[in-house]
């Protein structure tokens, strides 16, 4: 009988230490941005430059090496229904950090007309300003549905 569960334990424990596959973590990032042609200056020396859009009518952007926020800086979301171009506009609840993060960022009134660019994983979703200063809620354009389930289980994860 003890024999058994010994076994039993060996068992358990070979189970219980096989590698579990991972499923790769979202990156969200939304960096300050300025349009290619208007990034004149040292402000934006270190800034790197991308493309955004089709290949036909790309438009190029300079983008901050620091994001002003990431997906850890998100506590809660809500995901809209899909939009008419199947994307989805998330709500995020923003943390402490990043809410005081972004209040800095708002208290330069041009700051509100400049583009952010919003980065999942390596797609760029958009370049939108914000208009209007941050509370503790950001809504972010151009999730697919998938991004948004991934965001949860992170959310939920963590």
């Amino acid at each position: 009988m003890m024999k058994r569960w010994i076994l039993l334990a060996t068992l358990c424990i070979a189970a219980s230490c096989t590698e579990q596959p991972t499923k790769a973590t979202l990156s969200i990032h939304l960096f300050e941005a300025q349009l290619l042609a208007d990034a004149q200056g040292t402000y934006y020396a270190g800034w790197d430059t991308v493309s955004f859009g089709s290949t036909d009518a790309a438009v190029q952007y300079v983008v901050s090496p620091k994001p002003l926020l990431t997906e850890w800086n998100i506590a809660a979301f809500r995901a809209s229904q899909p939009q008419a171009d199947g994307t989805r506009a998330v709500t995020a609840r923003l943390n402490a950090y990043a809410k005081r993060a972004m209040n800095e960022f708002c208290s330069r009134p041009a700051n509100l007309k400049r583009p952010l660019g919003l980065r999942v994983g390596d797609r760029w979703l958009n370049f939108n300003p914000l208009l209007k200063p941050v509370t503790d809620r950001l809504t972010l354009m151009g999730f697919t549905t998938e991004e948004t389930e991934q965001l949860q289980r992170y959310i939920d994860q963590r």
